[in-house]
């Protein structure tokens, strides 16, 4: 995969650089499961028995530690919450191929068997 280009909504000045995107590269074996940071989302069932995704804000930073290409990690930590937002998501699009495959499913088969286990623990 080549970079990925997230351009943000005004430009910003930090660290004699001055920039309008943020440039990601793809995280590497080594990061996903070398360094144990895996996903940075994951599937978890509420307690009604539905499906959410769960982001965790200290997986996507650590991963932004290391994939920030330019204008470089300690540029984007005056980011606004919207330009904060799309890195987040673009963090989590890097993922979202290999999850989207492995979304539970809802059919009432499946929340009936995910709630008769859980009432078994």
């Amino acid at each position: 995969m080549t970079d990925v280009v997230i351009p943000l909504s005004k430009k910003y000045a930090a660290h004699d650089k001055t920039f309008d995107k943020v440039v990601l590269r793809e995280p590497s074996y080594a990061e996903i499961f070398g360094e144990g940071l895996g996903r940075p989302q994951e599937w978890q069932r509420a307690g009604d028995g539905t499906m959410v995704m769960v982001t965790y804000p200290s997986v996507v930073n650590e991963y932004l530690t290391r994939i920030v290409v330019e204008p470089g990690y300690d540029c984007i930590l005056q980011l606004k919450t919207l330009d904060a937002l799309k890195l987040e998501r673009a963090v989590c699009d890097f993922f979202w191929d290999m999850t989207a495959s492995k979304t539970p499913s809802t059919s009432s088969s499946s929340a009936s068997a995910g709630r008769r286990r859980k009432s078994k623990e």
